[in-house]
């Protein structure tokens, strides 16, 4: 099989498998409504999380971390990169997971904005990229309560970890751009982050006294 074919087959398969956006199949099994139509109108867990509650968004984080990390070891065995840090193989499955999270096809492209699949991905990828955005995303939060920012500066700490981690120019810039779309996701939460009118975090869920 030629190299070409190899890259051809990891990008659809790992963007068909980020596309099975688990909020959305949650939501609607159990509530028998799509998640889109409630709360922040987002397909992921902290949305998931206020509607439905902690149970059912353990099911919704379960999923979203499995394909990610079933995209990017179906890579890692194609490309023989299977039990070493990183490879463009395995980059290439990270990015179009999180981009078939946020694209669904499967949803009318209206999915969620990439951050669990995105740790499960470089977390496969290479654990010290992992610890790097997450422990940006733990300190965030802790600080200032706000998922949203905490997201952004995970998302903005991404090709920072890259050059930490010794990273050449190529995965560099793959994670500037993933890095770039995860932010624009969030423009949103950016304008009420800057009017002072995002939602905190609370493990209180939207209803509850």
């Amino acid at each position: 099989m030629s190299l070409t074919l190899k890259y051809v087959i990891v990008i659809v398969i790992s963007y068909l498998l980020g596309s099975v956006n688990s909020s959305i199949i949650v939501s609607k099994l159990f509530m028998g409504k799509d998640i889109r139509e409630f709360g922040s109108g987002n397909a992921g867990s902290t949305n998931s999380y206020r509607m439905m509650g902690g149970k059912k968004t353990l099911l919704v984080m379960a999923g979203d971390l499995l394909k990610g990390i079933i995209a990017v070891l179906i890579a890692g065995f194609m490309f023989g990169e299977m039990g070493n840090f990183g490879g463009m193989g395995k980059m290439i499955a990270a990015t179009f997971a999180i981009v078939g999270h946020i694209f669904p096809i499967f949803f009318g492209f209206k999915g969620g904005k990439g951050i669990l699949t995105a740790a499960a991905v470089f977390g496969v990828f290479d654990i010290r990229i992992l610890a790097i955005i997450l422990g940006t995303f733990i300190i965030v939060v802790l600080i200032c309560k706000f998922v949203s920012l905490a997201s952004v500066c995970a998302a903005a700490m991404l090709p920072v970890a890259f050059l930490i981690c010794g990273y050449d120019f190529k995965f560099f810039a793959i994670a500037f751009v993933t890095a770039a779309l995860v932010i624009f996701m969030h423009r949103s939460n950016i304008g009420r982050l800057i009017k002072g009118t995002e939602s905190k975090f609370s493990f209180k869920r939207k209803g509850d006294k």
